[in-house]
């Protein structure tokens, strides 16, 4: 395990197969770069606590590496992160973001693809009190593959906003752009606003994006109350329910039941 406490750069290389865990405390502004090496497959799970804090993280792939990386927030206050990622050839990232706070978060991401078969995959799920996401995704070579996936879960009073956009210039046949939201809101006094944009610039490509919003379903919370749950715990298993694609991020069974255990103790209530 890594820990960082108070510091403003640090730098991960991977020349070598790794899976590595990350602890920030307590830093304020937090310059990060990921890197790895040619043919290197790593996987990170890094989380940051604190009162409030401005992170920047920059992520470069070696050519034909995998690089799988969930971030998850505990801070308990603002966070403000930035994220820019880009790859050699043959390079593939899946990167996953939890935040399950109640603190304001503030997300501006953007992926390059600039070389042949660069993938870049993205999951984020998040309950909403005040989340605002921004989303580049640029595509300038043939043969390369962005996804998005978005979950949310919108409370009383919360304000959620994912913009996220998939560009295809001309010239990157055969490029591949997918993006999904689903979006749980659990009261009528809240905002929340999906805006997907795709800007194709060629013809011989694959794109596609989908948003589901709305508030639970009536019948799934009679059938979960019949068989003994409490209206709040079942709203709580319905919440799990957008939640659990994180845990699938990590491809780890410790991290996973880890995962899954502190999202239970945030969102299940069992009174």
């Amino acid at each position: 395990m890594i820990t960082l406490r108070q510091k403003s750069e640090y730098t991960l290389f991977f020349d070598r197969d790794s899976k590595e865990q990350v602890d920030i405390h307590d830093c304020e502004s937090l310059k990060l770069q990921i890197e790895t090496d040619d043919r290197t497959h790593a996987q990170l799970w890094i989380a940051y606590d604190g009162v409030q804090m401005s992170l920047d993280v920059s992520v470069k792939l070696g050519f034909d590496s995998e690089l799988t990386v969930l971030f998850w927030n505990r801070m308990s206050e603002a966070l403000n992160m930035t994220l820019h990622m880009e790859g050699k050839a043959g390079s593939h990232v899946h990167m996953g973001i939890g935040d399950l706070q109640a603190g304001a978060s503030d997300y501006r991401i953007q992926a390059d693809m600039r070389e042949d078969h660069s993938d870049m995959e993205l999951t984020s799920v998040c309950i909403a009190a005040h989340k605002h996401w921004h989303i580049d995704w640029n595509q300038y070579h043939s043969h390369t593959t962005g996804i998005m996936h978005h979950f949310a879960v919108v409370e009383e009073n919360g304000d959620y906003l994912m913009e996220a956009s998939g560009r295809i210039v001309q010239g990157a046949y055969e490029a591949q752009s997918h993006q999904s939201s689903r979006v749980l809101t659990m009261s009528q006094k809240q905002r929340s606003e999906v805006l997907p944009i795709l800007y194709i610039d060629e013809n011989n490509v694959k794109a596609s994006h989908a948003t589901t919003l709305g508030q639970p379903d009536e019948t799934q919370l009679y059938y979960l109350q019949s068989r003994g749950l409490s209206r709040n715990a079942a709203l709580g298993l319905l919440r799990m329910g957008y939640l659990m694609p994180i845990v699938h991020v990590v491809d780890d069974e410790t991290w996973q039941g880890q995962l899954q255990q502190e999202m239970e103790e945030k969102v299940i209530r069992h009174d």
